[in-house]
């Protein structure tokens, strides 16, 4: 069956043979052979060492059964002779095969070699532009569907980080530039508890500028009793947050407390950072100060213009009264008419002095819708201009037309803005030019600018025209500019006065451009 085989027997299960290739050894026992398994089972070197080393045969045994017991073997005999001759001349063979083949395929892999490291090498050059910033790339790049494909991964990939680059500076400035306008102190650390960013709040209590201390351990920058310290790595051992922990820190020479709060930045499973937050509490407390203060002011509004109410009865008795004496007394002398005149005069100053205070604590309510300001303006002076141009004053305007509309109370802003032309118009006795202008500030305001060529106000008097009762007409009641400036606040504005003397004065309005207009 097979040129290496020398015999084969078939035996029983006493081992003596009933068959043989040699027909003299059957009936006799069968001495066993080495086994042609162990031969095998041998490492390459040592089954070559045996195979060479001398002629020797070599048994494999195929056990017989018969309903599961053995009774007998078929035992077949290989010879490392046959076998040496057959491998030599293979091995010859192989070896005149291989050193045929052996330079053809060095030089077939040489050239595949140049094939196939040719686009490899455009990647790794179009991968080393992209480390040095350089995010154009992949389009030179030639080869096969697999090497376009990738070539077009690699050019998308480039134009995905050049985007992000380009994206990144502004998104970190815009973070910085709202982080930088909290009161707060807001700290980030990395996973290493190393200072990634913190704002100027934060800068002013560590002392340092953050370009000195970016990646230093937060625990460097603080000495060892800070109360900071503890809070921070205990957050970091547990990974869970710290919140409204209450400690005192020493700043600018004196202890402030502070509302800190630690915070653990998680992605998934791992955390990627930490969150420290300082409030100052003494802040905290003076705007809970300032709350309260102002609701006292509230309830001291509502009870001084109850009072207000209770005068003003009496003040109208008694200039009741005052008529029915000029009447009764009308044959008196002189001087008692006289009496009777000044206590009649300063009882309507009196009461006009208390209309004005109703007026200005009186509780309004807004009335808010789209409002073309320059139609507004347009319309107030149109109420004066007839009166002052027969006194030689005359307007003059500088108007905005690409203006957006505001929401605002008409008819609030309609008084407002009429005080203040007739105020303009009032300072030029001799007649002169009120100038309107309106002007877009920004994206979020209007302002609008009214300014006269009167004489002006003095340096000492310009921080008291808003207040209540300040005038400095003859027959003025400090009232008008304080309306005004009551009326500017609740539309979130602002106003402000700019004169030197003799040589005019212009208000200034501020309002918002609000949303839905």
């Amino acid at each position: 069956y097979s040129p290496h085989l020398v015999y084969a027997l078939i035996t029983d299960h006493t081992g003596r043979t009933i068959l043989h290739t040699e027909r003299e050894k059957e009936g006799a026992v069968a001495l066993p052979q080495s086994g042609l398994t162990g031969l095998i089972e041998l490492d390459p070197a040592r089954r070559f060492a045996a195979l060479y080393r001398d002629g020797r045969v070599y048994e494999t045994t195929l056990p017989l059964l018969l309903n599961g017991e053995p009774f007998g073997s078929i035992r077949l005999g290989v010879s490392t002779t046959l076998v040496r001759q057959e491998l030599t001349a293979g091995v010859k063979q192989s070896l005149i095969l291989a050193g045929i083949a052996l330079p053809l395929a060095w030089l077939a892999a040489l050239g595949l070699a140049h094939l196939i490291l040719r686009p490899i090498r455009a990647l790794a050059g179009e991968v080393g532009r992209m480390r040095r910033g350089e995010f154009e790339v992949g389009a030179g790049l030639a080869g096969g569907d697999e090497f376009q494909e990738l070539s077009s991964q690699l050019q998308r990939l480039g134009q995905e980080l050049q985007a992000d680059r380009t994206a990144s500076p502004g998104e970190r400035l815009q973070l910085q530039h709202v982080v930088d306008h909290l009161e707060d102190v807001v700290i980030f650390l990395n996973p290493e508890r190393r200072v990634l960013f913190f704002n100027k709040v934060a800068e002013a209590m560590i002392g340092r500028p953050l370009d000195e201390v970016v990646e230093i351990s937060l625990e460097e920058l603080l000495p060892p009793p800070h109360p900071l310290r503890p809070l921070i790595a205990v957050v970091a051992a547990s990974s869970s947050a710290a919140r409204d922990t209450t400690v005192a820190l020493n700043q600018d020479g004196r202890v402030k407390e502070f509302l800190v709060s630690v915070f653990p930045v998680r992605d998934a499973a791992r955390v990627m950072g930490t969150v420290v937050l300082l409030k100052d509490l003494e802040s905290f407390k003076t705007v809970q100060s300032l709350i309260s203060y102002s609701a006292k002011l509230a309830a001291l509004g509502r009870l001084t213009s109850g009072v207000a109410h209770e005068v003003r009865n009496p003040l109208n008795a008694m200039m009741i009264h005052v008529e029915l004496l000029r009447d009764r007394l009308a044959s008196t002398p002189p001087d008692v008419q006289q009496s009777l005149d000044i206590i009649g005069s300063e009882v309507q100053r009196l009461d006009r002095v208390v209309q004005g205070f109703l007026r200005f604590m009186r509780p309004q309510e807004l009335s808010l819708k789209a409002l073309d300001l320059n139609a507004l303006l347009g319309s107030v002076a149109a109420l004066l201009e007839a009166e002052w141009q027969a006194r030689g004053v005359h307007f003059h305007w500088e108007l905005d037309s690409a203006l957006p509309p505001i929401r605002a109370d008409e008819e609030l802003l309609r008084q407002a803005f009429l005080n203040i032309l007739q105020n303009a118009c009032q300072a030029m006795p001799v007649g002169g030019t009120v100038t309107i202008s309106t002007a877009r500030e920004g994206r979020e305001l209007i302002r609008v600018s009214i300014a006269d060529e009167g004489m002006g106000i003095p340096a000492e008097n310009l921080e008291k025209i808003f207040k209540l009762y300040f005038t400095t007409k003859p027959d003025g009641s400090g009232i008008g500019l304080s309306i005004v400036y009551r009326i500017i606040q609740m539309h979130d504005g602002t106003i402000e006065a700019r004169s030197e003397n003799r040589q005019g004065t212009t208000m200034v309005v501020r309002l918002l451009v609000r949303q839905g207009a």
